[in-house]
């Protein structure tokens, strides 16, 4: 028997909806849509969402339900990330959602960590690709980096580095300063210290809008298109290449390259910077690229818990 689910990923800088249909073991993509809509902008300064960002993100909410609904999905879920975890005013959000529908959960940095895994490891094309894998998600308020075997994670840390997060720490000029550049890529080390270097035959995979944006940058695609940059593979000097580009050009030129969303582009340089530093720190010469990330993790969950 068919069922359609649809799970909606809240986090610092977008908000995700993927709408899937489940039966006879199979999974099929209905729907993919992703609002930027920089829900944590100005949360370091303050402490709390502000009103701007508030009023976009339930807009985004509200577009992304009617989208479920008109899809028919039976069953809708919600988590919250970071910047819901870190506002002293996410419990106004959430209630806010309730009010027009949608029921969030706001999930650990270790639950986070955990559904991106799952994301990888039960894509079809990455468990074909290696059985050792480590996950990295660059998100808006939070980096995550797990690893595991197959499906079963054996390892697991989320990090307060986040590309709208750093941005706002650090990148204070247009362009970022060349000092200003060390002083981000000398956070995140000093975050990663824990983080061992990737052993042999461990495949590293990046998932979420970043990743997706830098591959599609790469590719020079003259439209922004997730489906094609799926599998794709960054080089380690690929990735030095894109972060100097980057961060040499203003926002209104980084809004203008090909291939990447604009709404994207005034946070993009940091999770360039923060995705090139990771690896240099994992010992990691490449990357492979995953459109899907967390929201996948809690289908694929889903459909786990829910077969006949």
């Amino acid at each position: 028997m068919m069922s359609v689910i649809a799970a909606i990923d809240i986090g610092t800088n977008s908000i995700l909806l993927t709408v899937a249909e489940l039966g006879a073991g199979e999974i099929r993509t209905l729907c993919e849509r992703s609002h930027i809509t920089r829900l944590g902008e100005g949360l370091n300064a303050t402490g709390r969402l502000g009103v701007e960002p508030i009023r976009r993100s339930l807009e985004a909410v509200r577009q992304l339900l009617d989208e479920a609904n008109r899809l028919r999905a039976e069953t809708v879920l919600a988590v919250g990330t970071e910047v819901l975890r870190k506002a002293s005013n996410a419990g106004d959000f959430v209630r806010a959602c309730e009010a027009i529908g949608l029921r969030v959960e706001v999930i650990t940095g270790e639950r986070e960590a955990f559904l991106s895994y799952l994301s990888v490891a039960k894509d079809p094309l990455f468990a074909q690709r290696a059985e050792r894998l480590t996950m990295l998600d660059v998100g808006g308020g939070s980096t995550e980096i797990s690893h595991g075997r197959s499906v079963r994670l054996e390892a697991s840390l989320s990090y307060p580095i986040g590309a709208v997060r750093l941005t706002e720490g650090y990148l204070h000029t247009d362009p970022p300063t060349a000092d200003e550049i060390t002083a981000l890529q000398q956070a995140v080390r000093q975050q990663l210290q824990q983080e061992p270097p990737l052993q042999e035959g461990e495949y590293l995979v990046g998932v979420g809008g970043t990743f997706v944006n830098l591959a599609s940058l790469h590719g020079r695609y003259e439209i922004y298109d997730p489906s094609r940059v799926h599998g794709a593979v960054l080089s380690l000097q690929a990735m030095h290449a894109l972060a100097n580009e980057l961060c040499a050009l203003p926002v209104v030129e980084r809004r203008q390259l090909p291939g990447i969303e604009p709404d994207r582009a005034p946070v993009l340089h940091a999770g360039a910077l923060i995705v090139l530093t990771v690896m240099q720190a994992l010992q990691a010469e490449q990357v492979a690229v995953s459109m899907r990330g967390l929201r996948w993790g809690v289908i694929y969950e889903y459909a786990d818990a829910h077969r006949d």
